[in-house]
């Protein structure tokens, strides 16, 4: 691996940029979905409204009728959890498999309705990270647009399935706009599965009493 270990983002030449706890990743996805938003953000919430309203539309044209509406709600609901929160995890994992990672682990939320994929103490920087969160984004709905041209009886349910798809891809969204926000001072990331924590690095701003030469004394090392 070219990029930083562990070891090397400890070092003065990195900053810690912040971390998010896996027990509350909920937390995370609130303050970069909802609160600090970026185009990353606008972007998807779009693409959610342009989906909901193809359903919507779809369901018009075949005179489905609301109870029956509904029921493709739902049921694409329970698709999603049943069939493609796993697929979309095993995507993920394939992702840091091809990216280099070898200790690759699996925890859930029930409280959160949440599964995510682990890399132990495997460090990645931004082009191999936007690749692991985008992965399962763009394979996933790929194949569902394919189905809905595929199967036009079903795309009301197949849309529905997409919407809840892309919710379901909330998380990544807002790891990317995290990535954007801090985008000016490059990003490595690492997750820890026995602390339950991810942290996230950039470059280390240059120390502005020392007239530029140094770097910023306020760099958190990293847990070991």
């Amino acid at each position: 691996m070219n990029g930083p270990t562990i070891e090397q983002l400890s070092s003065d030449r990195y900053e810690l940029l912040g971390q998010m706890t896996h027990a509350t990743l909920a937390d995370f996805v609130v303050e970069y979905f909802f609160r600090r938003m970026t185009w990353v953000v606008w972007l998807h919430h779009a693409l959610s409204a342009l989906t909901l309203a193809a359903a919507i539309g779809v369901a018009a044209q075949q005179e489905r009728g609301f109870i029956r509406g509904l029921g493709d709600f739902g049921l694409a609901f329970v698709a999603m959890l049943v069939v493609l929160l796993p697929v979309h995890e095993l995507i993920h994992a394939i992702a840091y498999r091809l990216a280099g990672a070898g200790d690759i682990r699996w925890d859930f939320s029930v409280r959160m309705m949440a599964v995510w994929v682990i890399a132990h103490r495997f460090v990645v920087d931004t082009r191999q990270f936007a690749f692991v969160a985008l992965a399962p984004f763009v394979v996933i709905n790929a194949a569902l647009i394919v189905s809905i041209l595929l199967f036009p009886e079903a795309a009301v349910f197949l849309l529905f399935v997409l919407l809840w798809h892309l919710h379901g891809c909330a998380g990544d969204w807002s790891l990317l706009n995290f990535v954007w926000i801090n985008r000016d001072r490059g990003f490595w990331t690492f997750d820890d599965d026995n602390e339950g924590r991810s942290y996230f690095f950039g470059r280390a701003l240059p120390d502005r009493s020392s007239g530029g030469e140094g770097v910023a004394s306020h760099h958190e090392p990293t847990p070991s």
